[in-house]
């Protein structure tokens, strides 16, 4: 016998998605010396294994890096960033768990390379 499911449901349960993990804030970002870096707060890192942060150029290309500290509060590229006068980069950090469930975005930061 097979047992088949169908649910119009469009959000998974609250317990799965909401609250787990804090949402980063403040988001600071410059550049110095060809490098960018990028610094955050977070009010707790229960549950957090991690963080990525996401780089979105005015075209709408992203590019994601991980930083596998829960404790971390910063991250500087390694130089694989464009850092050309004139280039503009959204920036957006979100904490990750154990199981790579990701929690909730910061608010973006917007970084105008000089």
């Amino acid at each position: 016998m097979a047992l088949v499911a169908c649910s119009n449901d469009t959000e998974m349960p609250s317990q799965y998605h909401r609250g787990l993990l804090a949402q980063p804030t403040d988001v600071q970002a410059g550049v110095e010396g060809g490098v960018v870096s990028v610094s955050w707060q977070m009010a707790t890192a229960e549950n957090v294994a991690g963080f990525v942060v996401s780089f979105t150029d005015a075209s709408g290309g992203m590019e994601t890096k991980a930083v596998p500290d829960p404790e971390a509060r910063a991250f500087a590229d390694d130089g694989s960033l464009s850092t050309e006068s004139g280039t503009v980069w959204q920036i957006r950090v979100w904490a990750v768990n154990a199981r790579d469930f990701f929690g909730p975005q910061s608010e973006p930061f917007i970084l105008e390379v000089p």
